[in-house]
């Protein structure tokens, strides 16, 4: 493969350039999966979601009754 970028990266060659080609193949590729490329589906961590806001809420409702004992009338 020839390089047909100058010394800043820009292509000389137009729309032949290889270099070009493969960097818009990339960013074909890059589209078509769907930028999902390392991510997992959010679903499976939705009972785990679910638990830890549950355990927020009973951390929460704990400091308020907490609180009220402390300064409540």
């Amino acid at each position: 493969m020839t390089n047909c970028c100058n010394a800043n990266g820009e292509c000389t060659q137009g729309r032949d350039c290889p270099i070009r080609k493969q960097r818009a193949q990339e960013a074909n590729e890059a589209y078509i999966k769907g930028f999902l490329m390392g991510q997992e589906d959010p679903l499976d961590d939705l009972a785990d979601t679910f638990k830890a806001l549950i355990a927020l809420m009973f951390v929460v409702g704990g400091l308020t009754m907490i609180a009220f004992a402390i300064w409540g009338k």
